[in-house]
């Protein structure tokens, strides 16, 4: 019996997620259900691939993005995954009502737990959470790829902000450049 119960400790040791204890209170059921479709998609740029075809996690990120409440968003930047988290900061940087945008992004740039898996067209890359961020967001390194065509940064952040986030950018390793 003992070994039995040994056996069973160790199978389910060995298959834990942290997401299973995560505490859903404050998170509204059809949320919750479009995060749980878009947990193992990855992030995804809209741009078609060969199938011409937009990916779905394209539009469910950004219904995620527009229907999440600020609290709802800020809960979720502490969920176990690279994927939930990403939209959760990138929701609150697009929200013009959210404040305090230069601490959620440096928080962003230590939360190097969870590394995101990026797909633009054909072309996939793992990447930090922040590098997502900072240049394919907000494009404010200059080491990131061009902004689209018409983008103008309206999220709101001062060239003081911008450089404090840059500073602590630069010291973390890049999993993509």
């Amino acid at each position: 019996m003992t070994i039995i119960g040994i056996g069973i400790v160790v199978v389910l040791s060995s298959f834990y997620e942290k997401s299973w204890t995560y505490n859903w209170n404050g998170i509204r059921q059809q949320i919750k259900d479009s995060l749980k479709v878009a947990e193992y998609g990855g992030i995804s740029s809209g741009v078609v691939g060969i199938s011409a075809k937009r990916p779905k996690q394209f539009d469910r990120r950004m219904w995620i993005m527009k229907n999440a409440t600020q609290s709802e968003l800020l809960k979720l930047t502490e969920y176990p995954n690279a994927t939930i988290k990403t939209i959760a900061y990138e929701g609150l940087i697009r929200k013009p009502e959210f404040e305090n945008k230069t601490d959620l992004i440096l928080k962003a740039i230590s939360d190097t737990e969870y590394p995101i898996s990026y797909q633009s067209g054909c072309v996939g890359t793992t990447m930090n959470i922040s590098e997502y961020l900072v240049d394919f967001v907000l494009y404010i390194d200059d080491k990131s790829p061009p902004p689209p065509i018409g983008f103008e940064n309206d999220f709101g952040l001062s060239e003081n902000e911008r450089n404090k986030i840059l500073v602590e950018y630069r010291k973390v390793p890049s999993l993509w450049k």
